[in-house]
Formats: structure tokens, sequence, C-alpha cells
């Protein structure tokens, strides 16, 4: 999307999100959002999320509208006045700077300009047989790309982040091998999930890229966090290839392999 797209889209929220604050309706016992305005609402917060994501990537606009969002209902769980005002705020912050500087959108096109279609990130924990493996798939299998963090060089990086956050924006794709490498007590349960930093990565390429741009394999016997339910995974009771064909296709409909390649 050009800057010019971008900032129209933005311009259109903020005059539905304006019309749906005059809307709103005082009687004695409150104020209430108006008749029909409430799924409005609730879907222009998700399509601006989007918006925001696509246009900029990581920024503090969807971090923002996600926060305000999450804490502006009433206790009826309707919008309330005050929730839909910081959202509209949010979108006025928003095109204030992005009138200001449109370089910001044209840097997040230099940033995709980057991705090259055959890197695919591997995310993985501790467990080196099962990202070793999917890694041969990915090269020998797609003859894509693999990127694995701990075989790429510094680079001038002086954290694991920065070096993280350095090879990923090069990656079209992400694939995340989820294996039970830590144990969890919670009250008199005990279970197994994947490390931290493979959670963190998955999320973060999530936000930049999507859901559709990464993939979770996950090793039968690892909890799965809610929030990732909507992340295309694959289980897999032994090894990854067990999953190869149904790989090929996610990476056929994503657009990282051409439609019967390999």
């Amino acid at each position: 999307m050009t800057p010019d797209v971008v900032i129209a889209e933005l311009e259109r929220y903020e005059a539905e999100l304006a019309r749906i604050l005059r809307g709103f309706k005082r009687t004695s016992s409150g104020i209430y959002i108006g008749e029909g305005d409430d799924p409005l609402y609730r879907q222009y917060a998700r399509e601006l999320a989007d918006l925001y994501n696509d246009a900029l990537g990581q920024n503090v606009y969807s971090r923002q509208l996600s926060d305000e969002y999450s804490e502006g209902f009433g206790m009826y769980g309707a919008p309330s006045f005050k929730g839909v005002e910081n959202i509209l705020s949010v979108v006025k912050a928003s095109l204030t700077r992005l009138r200001r500087s449109p370089d910001l959108l044209n840097k997040k096109q230099s940033q995709e300009a980057l991705r090259h279609r055959e890197n695919v990130f591997i995310i993985h924990g501790r467990d080196e047989a099962k990202w070793r493996e999917l890694k041969d798939i990915v090269k020998s299998e797609f003859r894509l790309n693999p990127i694995v963090l701990m075989e790429q060089p510094d680079a001038g990086c002086k954290t694991v982040i920065e070096k993280f956050e350095k090879y990923a924006q090069t990656c079209t794709y992400a694939i995340a091998v989820f294996t039970p490498d830590d144990e969890v007590k919670a009250g008199p349960e005990i279970y197994l999930q994947a490390r931290p930093n493979v959670i963190y990565e998955l999320g973060w390429f999530c936000g930049q890229l999507g859901r559709g741009g990464a993939m979770l394999l996950l090793k039968e016997g690892t909890e799965l966090f809610s929030d990732f339910g909507g992340i295309i995974q694959k289980r897999f009771r032994s090894n990854v290839s067990e999953r190869v064909l149904e790989i090929r296709r996610d990476l056929e409909a994503a657009g990282v392999l051409p439609p019967g390649e390999a």
C-alpha cells in the first residue's frame, strides 16, 4: 500500500469512529453505544490493527490500539464512550505523524523488499534432532534457504534480540518447532511447554507477517498456549517428516513455494 492509500484508509476509520461517538445515547442510567454500532466498532478495531501491522510492521499504534480496546468496555460488555474516544485518539495521533512523516510507510515497504522469498526462519528449542530434521527438509525437499539463528554470524549485533531481528527481517516465512523442553508446575498439575525464546520468536513473526506467515510444528506432549490457537499448526508424534506433505501445501498456499514445486 502506498502512503496515500494508508492515510486515506485511516481517515475513513477516523470519520467512522467519530460518527459512532456522536451516536452514543444518553439516558438517565448512563451513556450507551448506538444501536448497530457495537459490531461495527469491534470490526473497525480489528481492521485497524491489521492496517497498522501491514503498513508499519512492528509499531506503537497497534499496541496502543490493543491496550485501549481491551480496557474500553463497560460492565455489561458493551463498548464505552471513553473506550471509543481513546481508539479515535490513537487514529488521530497516527494520522498526524504519518502526514508529517510519510517516509515511515516507505521504510516498511523497503523492509518488505529485503525479505527473500526463499528465506525461511527456523524457530526451535533444545531438541536439536528435530530442528536439524526440519532444516534438512526445508533445504533438500523444498530447495529453500533455512535460517537458523545460532548458525548465523553476529554481524556486529550486541544482543541476541538484535541478532534475531536482523535475520528475521530477511525472511518471508517462519516455521516453529515446539518441543517439550520446559517443565512447568501449575498447582498440582505439571505440564511441558516450549522454551520462552521459541514462544517469543513465533509471536514476533505473527506480528510482522501475520498468522499466515508462520507455521507451528507441535510435538505430541507439548502444551500449546491458547494465544497460538489461530496459527497453522501440525502435530507430529516422533519426526517432523510425518507432516512433510502438509508443510509443502501450506508453503505453496503462502506463496513461498510455487504450486507443484519440489
